[in-house]
């Protein structure tokens, strides 16, 4: 129990030194976009093992890292996210090992996820969070032959090394070093170190702009504000509790899902989502009297869309998409749809829970973003079902992807056609820089429209209209046939109107289709086939 609770104490100054600098790192975008969510990943990756590990007791030192770890891997969001959910792993399975969290356990720790991390990799980058991961291990392991030295000592050694790593990060990686930014990836990870440095020492790092936020401790009453709308969210108090509440907390999680029982004397708070809120509620009435009884029924504003049952089919898919417009005919192409995408990146778990509910043997995964790929990739591993993750890295390209969708065909023969479709387009979106930069370089003025073409800079201009028209005159240049251009928020209806004449007149035989997605952050996405 006690090792438990170091190890939830340890997760939560962690996540609290992330929380208080996620925004900062969210702004280290090598693209000036508007959707930088590096800091957010991470922290709700870390969030994911802080429910996990909070007040809650294992059996053993390998019991609760091992959960930690899943904890981890199913929060995972997001590429930093994926690969911090790895190196929480590596550290993890040395812990799992080890009965004491000393400095030299810190410095094995820190080698296992370094290890974990660049496995995960097919092909790792230097200048990432990867090397810094790899800096501060090296940097702890050097730290154990000075003497006398101690576990914050060391922590304190990693992380220093770590922030010294981030500074260097432009000299390894030309693309961070021309826009003028370090590794955000990295830089959380330094950050995530500071954390366990103040956890252990009580005092922060010297480089550190600012301490870390205190607290960390997780909100009860917003625990499933994360989680799918199932069952009913319920809470209540047991008074003048008489029994055990590690058998009370077994039950609970017989009758439901996330289940948080707090123990402070005699009395007992738990919170659960269920099916049947009664027979939770009769059954802990047998401990004491309960009371603050609360009980919320968490399908009511979903059921519209959850209510019918998914009939079992041998293919489905399953789409990762934002924005009324986009949602609506993924939905009428049969695709459930997980809410997620720019600025917004679903969990593995969301994902995980949405190919279990299709009930297909098989299923399609189109992220429709590059950094839930990772993410996607992931689920394909956790899944009982046959997971195809075809990795289009936007709504426009998953939707232009479906044309080759048929849910009665031969599941190797449609996921075929669906991926020689992919396979053939071409994509771009169209935002606006958050700040100025240098990018490929082009010089990109704050606010200034750009246009990236497969992930590549290919138009700067005053307006939405401007960098559109760039694109796709690089787009029909290049051959393009079918131009579709999908409308997201910010785009008025005259622009629209004329960005659609000019782009007619770049190829009389060129044809265009306008969809209305409603996409946030990019008022343009375009695909080109």
């Amino acid at each position: 129990m006690a090792v438990t609770v170091r190890l939830a104490f340890i997760v939560a100054a962690a996540h609290a030194a992330l929380k208080a600098q996620a925004a900062r790192i969210n702004e280290l975008n090598v693209y000036p976009v508007p959707d930088g969510d590096t800091g957010t990943n991470m922290l709700l990756t870390l969030e994911s093992v802080l429910k996990e590990t909070s007040g809650r007791s294992y059996d053993s030192v390998e019991a609760a890292v091992k959960a930690g770890a899943r904890a981890a891997l199913m929060g995972a969001r997001g590429n930093s996210g994926v690969i911090l959910s790895q190196m929480i792993r590596g550290a993890c399975e040395v812990l799992a090992r080890r009965t004491t969290f000393t400095a030299e356990d810190f410095a094995a720790a820190l080698e296992g996820a370094e290890r974990r991390a660049y496995a995960s990799i097919r092909q790792p980058v230097e200048g990432t969070m990867l090397t810094v991961i790899r800096d501060a291990a090296r940097a702890a392991r050097e730290a154990l032959k000075e003497k006398g030295a101690d576990l914050p000592t060391v922590i304190r050694a990693a992380a220093r090394e770590a922030h010294a790593s981030v500074r260097r990060t432009p000299q390894l990686l030309g693309v961070l070093r021309e826009a003028g930014v370090v590794d955000a990836g990295g830089l959380g990870v330094a950050v995530i170190l500071d954390g366990l440095y103040a956890c252990v020492s009580g005092k922060r790092v010297e480089e550190e702009e600012s301490a870390p936020e205190e607290g960390g401790a997780p909100d009860l009453e917003a625990i499933h504000a994360a989680e799918e709308a199932w069952g009913y969210c319920t809470e209540f108090f047991v008074n003048g509790f008489s029994g055990d509440p590690r058998e009370l907390e077994e039950w609970m999680h017989g009758a439901g899902k996330s289940v948080l029982v707090v123990a402070d004397e005699d009395l007992v708070k738990v919170h659960l989502h269920t099916q049947d809120p009664g027979r939770a509620l009769s059954y802990a009435s047998g401990y004491g009297r309960l009371s603050g009884v609360k009980v919320e029924d968490m399908e009511a504003q979903v059921r519209s869309r959850s209510e019918e049952e998914v009939p079992a089919r041998e293919l489905a898919v399953v789409a990762a998409s934002r924005g009324e417009g986009n949602r609506g005919m993924f939905e009428a192409m049969g695709v459930l749809v997980v809410e997620g995408g720019q600025g917004a990146n679903p969990s593995a778990a969301d994902l995980l829970r949405a190919v279990e509910r299709s009930g297909a043997r098989e299923v399609v995964l189109l992220p429709n973003n590059k950094n839930i790929v990772p993410t996607a990739e992931q689920v394909a591993e956790m899944s009982e079902a046959r997971v195809h993750v075809l990795p289009t890295t936007s709504i426009a390209a998953g939707l232009a992807t479906m044309v080759g969708y048929d849910p009665e065909g031969e599941p190797e023969e449609v996921v075929g056609e669906m991926r020689e479709i992919l396979q053939g387009l071409r994509c771009a979106e169209i935002t606006r820089a958050v700040r100025s930069a240098r990018v490929e370089g082009r010089k990109v003025p704050e606010g200034a429209f750009i246009g990236l073409l497969d992930g590549a800079l290919v138009a700067v201009g005053e307006s939405v209209e401007e960098a559109a028209v760039q694109v796709c005159r690089t787009l029909v240049e290049d051959g393009a046939e079918i131009v579709t251009l999908l409308c997201g928020e910010g785009l008025e209806e005259e622009e629209l109107g004329r960005l659609l004449e000019r782009v007619r007149g770049l190829d009389e035989e060129l044809e265009v289709e306008v969809k209305r997605g409603g996409q946030p952050l990019y008022p343009l996405q375009v695909v080109a086939e």
